[in-house]
């Protein structure tokens, strides 16, 4: 009887084999450079699933209205500089997290976003304001678990499961194999993001909408979002709905187009970057929470 290998040899030839062929089924250096950058935008939640909800004497704000209309936004400012974008949703419906990125694999992007608002599980907390930029890993933060645990808690559906152990267990590999590669540029994209998030919504008194939003920073979380993704893939919590100043930030035109600026800078400067020795220095000196 012959003894079935340890999934960590499994691992190593299946590195190889990947090594020798296209890579994981990403989109080849040839086809990338016959296309324009593409990028996948996600409004979080959609149709039953409201995500956080503000509600206020004139009507309840709900989170998955803002993340769309923040995505609109984001996606015209994108397609101006010359980007290609798609959203996963382009109106109010249910779409499972799984089919966010699988939608995204399809496509062959080169990034996915997902855009969300916060929530506070202590009601008037001092601290509940500002910007945070997620990529996927395993944390002992326990409040990036909470949110982890909030946004995962609407699944609506999952891939398709494997036949048999043997080929469950090959998926895993292959799995974090592509989490292993898409790491370092995961991570460099979320500190582009945050970094210009930040810039861009700073306090202005020239500007209408007066907002000082803390850096709340980059940090890691085991989100199901990000884990299909195929491609470098962040989670943006763009402020609380429960806070007033990032309320009136994302509900404010004037607002949503800072938003949309700082995405488009941050992408301009993850996509010059790309490959050089610059960008490793990015992801070296960044700093996550």
């Amino acid at each position: 009887m012959t003894r079935p290998f340890p999934r960590l040899v499994k691992k190593f030839f299946l590195t190889l084999l990947v090594a020798l062929s296209t890579g994981l089924g990403q989109v080849s250096l040839t086809e990338a450079a016959q296309r324009p950058f593409r990028i996948v935008l996600d409004p979080g939640h959609g149709g039953a699933d409201e995500g956080t909800v503000h509600i206020e004497p004139t009507g309840r704000i709900t989170e998955k209205d803002v993340t769309l209309i923040l995505a609109q936004q984001t996606a015209k400012k994108l397609r101006s500089h010359g980007f290609e974008v798609f959203l996963t949703r382009e109106g109010d419906i249910d779409l499972a997290l799984s089919a966010r990125t699988a939608m995204a694999n399809r496509l062959k992007a080169d990034v996915f976003i997902s855009l969300h608002m916060n929530a506070s599980a202590i009601p008037g907390a001092k601290d509940a304001f500002g910007i945070e930029t997620y990529f996927l890993n395993s944390t002992s933060d326990e409040s990036s678990k909470r949110l982890a645990h909030f946004e995962n808690s609407v699944l609506g559906g999952s891939p398709k499961s494997p036949d048999s152990p043997e080929e469950l267990d090959v998926a895993l590999i292959l799995k974090d194999l592509r989490l292993d590669a898409n790491l370092s540029e995961s991570k460099r994209l979320a500190c582009h993001l945050q970094h210009q998030l930040v810039q861009y919504t700073s306090n202005d008194p020239a500007e209408v909408v007066a907002t000082s939003p803390r850096n709340r920073g980059i940090k890691q979380a085991l989100f199901y979002v990000l884990l299909g993704a195929d491609m470098p893939a962040v989670l943006v919590e763009a402020g609380f709905l429960s806070r007033n100043s990032d309320r009136n930030l994302v509900l404010a035109l004037s607002g949503q187009q800072k938003i949309a600026s700082a995405i488009t800078a941050a992408l301009e400067r993850f996509r010059t970057l790309k490959g050089t020795q610059q960008a490793k220095q990015v992801v070296s000196t960044c700093k996550v929470r």
